[in-house]
């Protein structure tokens, strides 16, 4: 992965948070409208950082964390569709890993 490729994995795991299958969690009482709410603007708000940073900098920060994230991606996408609540699950951790690899990488805003 490379920066180019984790603005497109945090852009296709923010969008995929629209889809419908992921609101019924909330309808069907396994998390909150909070939670989800709350999970969709982390994940809006570490993109938009992502996006605002030099590209060297995510370079650096992706090379050196590649491994992790590629794995919480793995993770995401094989419950795509069939796992919401587990896809659910991996989006918050991707979301939470990338934001702390950010701030251990001065990175934050």
């Amino acid at each position: 992965m490379n920066a180019a490729g984790l603005i497109v994995v945090l852009t296709q795991i923010s969008s995929g948070l629209g889809m419908p299958f992921y609101q019924t969690l909330v309808t069907d009482g396994s998390i909150q409208q909070g939670e989800f709410e709350g999970t969709r603007k982390n994940l809006a708000a570490v993109l938009a950082t992502i996006k605002n940073t030099p590209t060297d900098k995510i370079e650096a920060m992706v090379a050196q964390h590649d491994a992790n994230l590629t794995a919480h991606l793995d993770s995401y996408n094989s419950k795509w569709g069939a796992d919401p609540l587990g896809g659910f699950r991996d989006a918050q951790v991707i979301a939470g890993y990338v934001t702390t690899i950010m701030a251990k990488s001065g990175l934050t805003e």
